[in-house]
C-alpha cells in the first residue's frame, strides 16, 4: 500500500512543480521589484512629502540596515512555514508598506514603513528564485535551465517596468499620488497571484518544525561552510561591493536629474529607457556567460563603477543638453548590467548546493549585500549634505572602483575555474560532486 502511494506522491509533486515553473515568468514580470515606484519615489519624498534629499537617502540606508537585520529571522521563518507561504506573507507586507507610505505624515512614520517593507523584501529575496530552482528537475542542466527561465522572466520585467516608468513620470506630473496608488494595485495583484503557487515539496505542506536551538546550529554549520569555501566567500564579498553600487546609486541618479532641472515628466521616460536596456541584456545572460566565461563578472562590473566617476565629472556642467545625454547613456550602461548580473549571480551561488543550504546562501548573500548598500547610501547622504551630487558620484565611484579591482584580483584563482580544481569545502553541499583533481591523482 505504502509502495503504491509513493509513485502517486511523486507524480503529484512533479505536477505541482511544473505548475510553478509555468507560473514563474509572469509572476517575475510583475513582482521582481516595485512597479511605478523607483522613477518617482525620490520626487515623492522630496516634493510631495517635503523631506530633504539627504533624508530620502538616509531612509534608504535605514531600509537596507533593516533588511540586514531581518535576514536570519526570515531564513528561520521560511524554513518553518515553507517558501510558498512565506512568499504570500512577503507580498502582503509589500502591499501594506506602499499603502502606509501614501498616508504617512512625518519622517518617523517613513522609517517604520521602511522597517516593514524590508521584512517583505527579505522574505521575497530568499523565496522567489529558490521556488523556481527547486521546481526544476535535479539534473546536470538544472543551472542552465534555471538561467534560461530566469533570463526570460527578468527581461520581461524590465520591459514592463519600462512602460510603468513612463506612466509613473507622466501621472506624477498630474498628481504625485497616482504612481503610488498604481504601485499599491500591482502589489495586491502579485499577492493574489502568489496564492496559486504550490509548495516545492510535499514535506513543506506538513511543515517540519525545528527548534530555535537546532536552527542556530544549522546556521553555524552553514557559516562554517561560507567561511571555509573560498569560492562562496569570494562571490559574497564581490556581490556585496557590486550591489552596493548597483542599487545604492538609484536615488543618486534622481538627485542628479533634479539638480540638472530635468522636468518631472521626463523622469519616467528616462527610467523607462534604462529598464529596456536591462531587459535586452537580461534575456541573453546565458549567451553572455558563454561568451565571456570567467571574465563575466569583471566585464559586467568595472564599467559600472567607472561610469559613476564619469557621471560626476560630466555633471559639473548641469545645464548642458550634451551633458544630460551623456549622463543618461552612462545610466543606461549601469542599468543594462543589472539584468544579466542578478540572474547569473543566483546561478553561480546555486551551483554546488542542495536544498538544505540554499535558503541560507540566499540569506547570507542578502545580508552582506544590504550592509554594502547601507554603507553606500549612508556615504551618499553624508556627502550630499556637504557637496553636490556630481562630487558625490566622483567620490563613491573612486572608492568602489578600487574595491572591485582588488576583489577581482583576489578571485582570480577561486571563481570560474574548472569544477575539478575546486576544494572539498567548495563542493561540500553539491548534489552531484565533481571529481576533484586530488582524487584523480590518487586513482
Amino acid at each position: 500500500m505504502d509502495k503504491g502511494k509513493e509513485p502517486s506522491k511523486k507524480r503529484k509533486s512533479i505536477k505541482r512543480k511544473k505548475k510553478n515553473v509555468k507560473m514563474f515568468p509572469f509572476y517575475r514580470m510583475i513582482s521582481w521589484d516595485l512597479l511605478f515606484y523607483y522613477p518617482i519615489i525620490f520626487l515623492f519624498l522630496t516634493q510631495v512629502k517635503g523631506f530633504s534629499a539627504s533624508q530620502a537617502l538616509f531612509a534608504d540606508t535605514f531600509y537596507t540596515l533593516a533588511n540586514t537585520f531581518w535576514q536570519i529571522p526570515v531564513t528561520w521563518l521560511v524554513d518553518r512555514i515553507g517558501k510558498r507561504n512565506s512568499l504570500i506573507v512577503g507580498n502582503v507586507l509589500y502591499s501594506i508598506s506602499i499603502l502606509a507610505m501614501i498616508f504617512m505624515k512625518n519622517y518617523y512614520e517613513l522609517l517604520i514603513i521602511q522597517f516593514i517593507y524590508a521584512l517583505g523584501y527579505s522574505i521575497k529575496g530568499i523565496c522567489e528564485t529558490n521556488i523556481l530552482y527547486e521546481s526544476l528537475p535535479a539534473h546536470v542542466k538544472r543551472g542552465k535551465l534555471f538561467s534560461k527561465i530566469e533570463a526570460k522572466a527578468s527581461s520581461n520585467f524590465f520591459y514592463f517596468d519600462g512602460i510603468s516608468s513612463v506612466i509613473a513620470g507622466l501621472t506624477f506630473a498630474i498628481n504625485g499620488y497616482i504612481p503610488m496608488i498604481l504601485c499599491f494595485i500591482t502589489c495586491v495583484i502579485c499577492t493574489i497571484y502568489t496564492l496559486r503557487f504550490n509548495h516545492t515539496t510535499i514535506v513543506e505542506e506538513k511543515v517540519e518544525v525545528i527548534s530555535l536551538k537546532t536552527y542556530i546550529n544549522q546556521l553555524k554549520d552553514a557559516f562554517q561552510f561560507f567561511k571555509k569555501s573560498k569560492r562562496v566567500k569570494s562571490l559574497f564579498i564581490f556581490n556585496a561591493i557590486f550591489m552596493g553600487v548597483l542599487l545604492g546609486v538609484v536615488n543618486l541618479r534622481s538627485s542628479m536629474l533634479k539638480e540638472m532641472q530635468v522636468p518631472e515628466a521626463w523622469f519616467g521616460i528616462i527610467f523607462a529607457a534604462l529598464q529596456i536596456g536591462a531587459g535586452l541584456l537580461a534575456r541573453y545572460q546565458d549567451k553572455i556567460q558563454k561568451a565571456l566565461k570567467n571574465k563575466t563578472l569583471t566585464i559586467l562590473s568595472v564599467p559600472v563603477t567607472v561610469s559613476c566617476i564619469l557621471i560626476g565629472f560630466i555633471g559639473k556642467d548641469p545645464l548642458s543638453k550634451s551633458s544630460l545625454i551623456l549622463i543618461v547613456l552612462l545610466y543606461f550602461i549601469q542599468q543594462s548590467v543589472r539584468g544579466p548580473y542578478m540572474g547569473l549571480m543566483s546561478r553561480y551561488l546555486n551551483n554546488f548546493t542542495n536544498k538544505k543550504i540554499r535558503s541560507k546562501i540566499s540569506a547570507f548573500k542578502n545580508l552582506t549585500a544590504n550592509l554594502s548598500i547601507a554603507l553606500f547610501t549612508f556615504i551618499c547622504s553624508v556627502l550630499l549634505n556637504i557637496t553636490s551630487t556630481a562630487n558625490t558620484f566622483i567620490i563613491v565611484g573612486c572608492i568602489f572602483t578600487a574595491a572591485l579591482v582588488i576583489m577581482l584580483d583576489y578571485m582570480r584563482d577561486k571563481v570560474g575555474i574548472k569544477p575539478e580544481y575546486y576544494t572539498k569545502e567548495d563542493v561540500k553541499y553539491s548534489i552531484k560532486k565533481p571529481k576533484l583533481k586530488e582524487e584523480k591523482k590518487k586513482n
